[in-house]
């Protein structure tokens, strides 16, 4: 007992030197600032819901500990940068406050979490801002004025008291003064501390890995659950390796030409049995039209109407009638609620994102050479290549990807001739986008491809769009009431974009031009979250699922009301020359052994379901690399 009282005075902390007491004290008080800023990244991260943070923070206390740990080591390493623990908090709960308002905007848009590659879009925030209410940015800012006020205030009266300010000696060397030293040593610790304790976190995406120490998984397959289970900064971490792009075994020259040389037999085989596009002479246009869904839409035995009932007759009668005429399917989405990039990426490529985890467009194809794409492909029979955006060009640096591809003129809303509105909608509507697609198939005489991006179905979805609303959900809907009139305002847009396309259809009918047309939605509005959460998958894959078709307007042999397959992006362009029974070359020939065994290939369809990684699609994989990070063997390989 002798001895344990020997021990507590010689640690009695009066007897501390001015030094060691500011070191303890702020390193105390980072303690606690961790912790309240972690549980703070939760409420936020949960959308401001106290209750499910809470539940968080006591029905996975490891976990939550262990995510306050690596905040802790994040805050001393500021810490020993600026030597200031009050200012470090500041600091943190700024950058947290921004990181979570970010977090919530695209949660609320997309219902999906923020995540390292969001980072990649942030030289065109003046454009995305447009999509986030400015009066929401306004309460961020003074929400962080207040903190900040409210920190210095305690600072000036209390700092001193707590032993969290700390002058030094003037009589000391400047370097010990000002603890130089210290902190250097402090910050390299801290750096190396974060490195070794989230390495495990940090390499191990795209599998599925278990920690036994936290008694949680990690998983690649749904980010939505991967950050409720472990956290926004374990899930955020988790996330990083998806801005790699790792060559895939056995990548190398001759696999690649053994791969090319497979396909180029085949391609030489069957195109004796098709037709050149060129020799029909048609131009063809691809549609890829923002947001639009379809409410009547059943997959997989479930019915949307089910679960979000519907008044004011028939969205999309257009069309069901178009659907009628000819072959239609359905595409499983990429993403819901965003991910348009992706989305357009593997439709007008037919390469799939499945092993990318990253945005192409934003990523890698600005750093990689020409790519292959139905304008690359058709330009070999002296196609002339447009495409068209009723929106900022350098979103997700279209200017630059779309050039990659081929396409030779690019038309944005700058360029366009026609620029209607619906309402006070900031976008450009359907009917211009489709006046535009017009005025230049009557513009030339060569063939054409023509692909378009439209605009009009983008979020936000404001009452004072329509003075009017024709659809309404009704009180028995299994929807949130909060959400009832951003989906009514979405059904109604969706009509209006529905009118055009038949219009549209119409005036093709008349050209004295064939055409072809690949038209489908990218993904649904992220304004059905209930259904979207669902812990019934099959029913959650309702929000996933969008209409395809492809339309002639000359006698192709395409059935009235045929069924396509239902296809991720990767499958449609080259369902198309399949079902149009044109030439192809050998790459497309790889894409119909893919699409054959696995037409619906992106995580959240597969997550739950038997998948095997067949030399098929290891070849495709290869062939991505090959392209998007590799030597472009392919394209050397003549």
């Amino acid at each position: 007992m002798e001895g344990m009282k020997n021990l507590f005075k010689k640690i009695n902390p009066k007897k501390w030197s001015e030094k060691t007491k500011y070191l303890v004290a702020s390193t105390i008080f980072l303690v606690i600032a961790a912790l309240v800023l972690t549980w703070f990244l939760e409420y936020r991260y949960f959308i401001n819901d106290f209750f499910r943070s809470w539940s968080f923070v006591f029905g996975s206390p490891q976990v939550f500990f262990f995510n306050a740990f690596v905040v802790w080591l994040i805050l001393m390493a500021i810490w020993a940068v600026c030597g200031r623990p009050i200012m470090t908090a500041g600091i943190s709960f700024a950058a947290l406050a921004i990181l979570t308002f970010i977090h919530i905007a695209k949660y609320n848009s997309r219902g999906y979490p923020l995540l390292p590659e969001d980072f990649q879009l942030a030289s065109e925030a003046s454009s995305l801002s447009k999509f986030v209410d400015m009066g929401s940015i306004v309460r961020l800012i003074i929400a962080i004025i207040i903190v900040e006020i409210l920190l210095g205030v305690f600072s000036y009266y209390r700092g001193k008291k707590f032993h969290l300010r700390y002058k030094g000696d003037k009589k000391q060397f400047i370097l010990f003064r000002h603890l130089a030293i210290t902190r250097v040593v402090m910050l390299g610790l801290s750096v190396l501390v974060f490195m070794g304790s989230t390495y495990f976190v940090r390499h191990n995406m795209g599998v599925r890995y278990e920690d036994i120490f936290l008694g949680t998984h990690f998983t690649a397959w749904n980010q939505n659950r991967n950050y409720d289970d472990n956290g926004f900064v374990l899930g955020f971490l988790y996330n990083f390796q998806k801005l790699k792009l790792n060559a895939p075994e056995g990548y190398g020259e001759e696999r690649i030409a053994n791969i090319k040389e497979k396909y180029t037999i085949i391609a030489n085989n069957e195109n004796v049995k098709r037709k050149k596009a060129s020799d029909e002479n048609v131009s063809v246009i691809v549609i890829l039209n923002e947001s639009f869904f379809d409410p009547s839409v059943e997959f997989q035995g479930k019915k949307f109407s089910d679960y979000y009932q519907l008044e004011g007759g028939e969205v999309l009668p257009e069309l069901h009638k178009i659907q009628q005429s000819t072959a239609s399917g359905l595409m499983y989405s990429l993403d819901y609620g965003g991910g348009t990039a992706n989305i357009e990426f593997e439709a007008l490529t037919s390469m799939s994102k499945f092993w990318l985890d990253t945005v192409p467009y934003t990523a890698l194809i600005p750093k990689a050479g020409n790519i292959p794409s139905v304008a690359s492909t058709l330009k070999k029979q002296k196609y002339s290549t447009l495409a068209i955006h009723p929106f900022n060009g350098g979103m997700y640096k279209r200017n630059i990807a779309l050039k990659k591809q081929g396409f030779d003129t690019f038309i944005t809303e700058i360029e366009m001739d026609y620029k209607e509105h619906e309402g006070d909608s900031e976008y450009i509507n359907d009917k211009s986008a489709y006046d535009q697609v017009l005025k230049e198939l009557n513009g030339s005489k060569n063939n054409q491809v023509i692909g378009l991006i439209t605009m009009q179905n983008h979020t936000p979805y404001n009452e004072s769009t329509y003075k009017d609303v024709q659809f309404k959900v009704s009180e028995t809907s299994n929807t949130e009431k909060d959400n009832t009139q951003s989906i009514e305002t979405y059904l109604q847009t969706l009509h209006e974009s529905d009118k055009y396309l038949g219009e549209f259809i119409n005036s093709l009918q008349q050209l004295d031009k064939k055409v072809a047309v690949l038209y489908f939605g990218d993904h649904s509005a992220g304004v059905f979250n209930t259904l979207n959460e669902s812990k019934d998958k099959e029913a959650s894959d309702l929000t996933r699922v969008t209409p395809y078709f492809i339309w002639t307007n000359y006698d192709s042999g395409l059935q009235a009301g045929s069924k396509l397959p239902t296809t991720t992006p990767n499958c449609m362009m080259n369902t198309m020359f399949n079902q149009l029974r044109w030439q192809k070359d050998p790459f497309y020939y790889l894409v119909d052994d893919v699409c054959a065994s696995e037409p619906i290939l992106t995580p959240t369809f597969l997550e739950g379901r038997e998948f095997e990684m067949t030399e098929t699609l290891q070849d495709y994989q290869l062939l991505v690399y090959d392209y998007l990070g590799g030597q472009r063997y392919w394209a050397k390989n003549k």
